[in-house]
């Protein structure tokens, strides 16, 4: 996986995705801010932003495919499997999000499929934490054991794979408090390893504390959305203004991370 964000082509990709992300978020956010006043324009600025989320699957699934064909080309055929799960993944996820952009957010089945691609991934990191833990025998490695972040990395990965899976009942107010809860523990653990593998200097490149802020606004973006799942807000003004504050921060987050994909491609350009 590190061969995605050592590449150049790769992480410019990210970027790109990164910054259409954040734009149909904000279209998302846009939506949700007129859902009170105008229903025909809160729904079509919400399909503008699903399909742009899409096309920003699209430009990590080239990511991943551009990295996958280069160890390809010079033989590294372990780390060729592996990126060819994570593309596997990253496709799954892309088709879960253009599904949800064709039926204009109705298809249960969309967050079902994206559910199962970042399943795949976080098989993906339990595998590297299996492989690690083999080349880590004995007491040569001290403190700084990486199987057990990629194992927690891999145990945040599974937890928000199931609360995504329960985005697509979301309507109801118990599977809307589940879907935000498992979504909130999934990124904070996988944010904890992040933190651990920094605090161990095992992750000291200038992006890290980027992308740890990034986490964090993303788990309280989902926190919020639980909240807001339990409140049963009885007002389309008062669901409104909730929906807005999950997405604003949900938008701050996104923007955080890319701001670190960004800083991650001029170190790799230099």
């Amino acid at each position: 996986m590190e061969h995605i964000i050592k590449s150049l082509a790769s992480i410019a990709l990210l970027v790109a995705g990164a910054v259409v992300f954040v734009l149909g978020t904000a279209f998302l956010l846009a939506s949700d801010a007129t859902l009170s006043s105008s229903s025909g324009a809160s729904s079509d600025l919400a399909q503008a932003g699903r399909w742009l989320e899409f096309l920003a699957a699209v430009c990590a699934m080239a990511a991943v495919c551009a990295a996958g064909w280069k160890v390809i080309v010079r033989n590294e055929w372990v780390a060729g499997a592996e990126l060819g799960a994570a593309a596997l993944g990253t496709l799954l996820i892309t088709i879960g999000l253009l599904a949800s952009a064709a039926t204009n957010g109705s298809s249960p089945a969309a967050s079902v499929t994206g559910a199962v691609g970042i399943g795949i991934w976080a098989l993906l990191v339990l595998s590297r934490a299996a492989r690690t833990s083999l080349t880590e025998q004995g007491p040569l490695h001290g403190h700084n054991r990486r199987a057990e972040l990629w194992l927690a990395a891999a145990i945040g990965l599974f937890v928000l794979s199931i609360g995504y899976g329960f985005t697509s009942a979301a309507g109801s107010q118990g599977p809307g408090i589940a879907a935000g809860l498992l979504q909130a523990i999934g990124v904070a653990v996988l944010g904890g390893a992040v933190a651990a593998a920094r605090s161990r200097q095992l992750l000291n490149s200038r992006p890290v504390p980027v992308v740890l802020a990034g986490l964090a606004l993303l788990t309280l973006s989902f926190l919020a959305a639980a909240i807001v799942a339990g409140l049963a807000l009885g007002t389309l003004t008062a669901l409104a203004t909730g929906l807005t504050v999950v997405t604003a921060v949900e938008l701050a987050a996104f923007v955080a991370l890319g701001l670190a994909a960004w800083t991650q491609v001029r170190a790799v350009y230099k």
